[in-house]
């Protein structure tokens, strides 16, 4: 089936998902007294432009009130205030004193995801009691545990992975999204041309309207060139770039599966009675989330938003049999209530049995080894390497043996005068 099918049919299953019940949260709180797990995932806030593209007219930095791809105050206060709502929301089930032993934070090691979980946080856990160590400040330090870019397959979609890399490349490839590429070349060539950057492919189309994006956030006039492209042209085909991070589920298993892999396996332990643990908290990226909705089929084919939360949580609907449900908050709006989502073939609260069988397909038994990343001692070599490699072996080997030979000469020599010495001697 061709891949673009694929993604509609996803497109429109996700839809009729996300629309067959818009439970508020009192639906959930009134189960309140089941829950005994709760999983977080979030975008973070609010930022600057990544970078600017090499025509843009905001290209100065005096023009932003931070660097390049740092989160703003605008940010910092829409995770303060998510906090604020997960408290209320989850108000009888996660204890108001922060304790390490129930709560679990891990976080991208990129500046703007580190701080809207600090702002998160604080909004979350204000100090209380003897918490309180300073009466002027109502915020407590909470550790967000991290793990550098090049090492973190876990929410990190820029991680080296060999094998992601030449799925993606294939599926650029591939007849329909290279048909896709040709349709919309006209365009890639007057972007290409106003912007002053390549445009080649969906992820520079993403690229770009991200940038235009945040300056009309702040206000700022965009160039002439924009009008008519942004961003009806744009939107589409950057929303459709995410659906293309985990497309297959080839895919999902390298980019998304192992965060699902990772909830599944704290949700075994909780049913299990392996774990106190009452919250786990990611702070990511939109690519984050993107994915793992992916690799659950129930992304809905557009961007996260800033701050857009998925919530997991693990049921105890009767002793020792539990249910997950996940609930997606998507949306700018901060009064807009989260709605519910359902895994194909199972319905909203699904049996954790069924889940775990469900997300199968996308579970990696070990995605480092899968990623290809073990690699093996000497890369692969084009043929001007092997002759460079073999002569030089040759030209080491035949020096080695002039050393020898010399040696051995030299120890003969040396023997020749010692027994004349002591002839002499005698």
């Amino acid at each position: 089936m061709p891949l673009i099918v694929i993604f509609m049919i996803q497109i429109l299953l996700a839809s009729c998902n996300g629309s067959e019940s818009f439970a508020s949260t009192n639906d959930t709180k009134a189960a309140g007294g089941t829950l005994r797990l709760l999983h977080v995932l979030y975008r973070h806030g609010d930022r600057t432009p990544i970078e600017p593209y090499p025509n843009d007219p905001y290209k100065d930095i005096s023009y932003w009130p931070v660097s390049w791809g740092q989160l703003t105050n605008k940010g910092k206060e829409r995770h303060y205030k998510l906090g604020n709502y997960i408290r209320v929301r989850y108000n009888d089930f996660i204890p108001h004193k922060y304790s390490s032993d129930g709560v679990f934070v891990r976080s991208t090691d990129i500046d703007r995801t580190l701080m809207s979980a600090e702002s998160h946080l604080a909004g979350l856990f204000p100090p209380t009691d003897d918490q309180l160590w300073n009466p002027s400040l109502q915020w407590q330090p909470i550790p967000v545990h991290t793990v550098s870019k090049d090492e973190d397959l876990l929410l990190s979609l820029s991680s080296p992975c060999p094998l992601y890399d030449k799925l993606l490349n294939e599926l650029n490839q591939s007849p329909e999204i290279q048909a896709m590429i040709a349709k919309n070349k006209d365009l890639f060539a007057y972007l290409t041309e106003k912007s002053g950057r390549n445009v080649t492919t969906f992820e520079d189309v993403e690229f770009l309207y991200d940038v235009l994006f945040i300056e009309t956030r702040f206000n700022m006039t965009l160039p002439n060139w924009t009008h008519g492209v942004y961003p009806e042209k744009l939107k589409p085909l950057s929303d459709f770039s995410f659906a293309m991070k985990a497309y297959t589920k080839e895919m999902q298993r390298l980019r998304g599966g192992p965060l699902v892999k990772e909830m599944a396996a704290q949700m075994s332990d909780v049913a299990k009675s392996l774990s106190t643990k009452k919250l786990f908290m990611y702070s990511a990226h939109d690519v984050t989330v993107a994915a793992f909705l992916s690799a659950l089929g129930i992304f809905d084919g557009i961007q996260p938003p800033y701050a857009s939360m998925v919530m997991v949580e693990l049921h105890e609907i009767r002793p020792k049999e539990f249910g997950v449900q996940i609930w997606y908050k998507n949306v700018s709006r901060d009064s807009m209530e989260p709605y519910l989502l359902t895994v194909p073939g199972c319905q909203s609260l699904c049996p954790l049995e069924r889940f775990n069988e469900l997300i199968r397909p996308v579970i990696s038994e070990n995605v480092k080894d899968e990623c290809s990343l073990s690699q093996p001692l000497y890369p692969a070599l084009n043929g001007f390497s092997i002759i460079v490699l073999a002569v030089s072996s040759a030209l080491i080997f035949l020096l080695l043996m002039v050393i020898a030979a010399g040696c051995i000469m030299w120890r003969r020599e040396r023997t020749r005068g010692y027994r004349y010495s002591s002839v002499q001697g005698e």
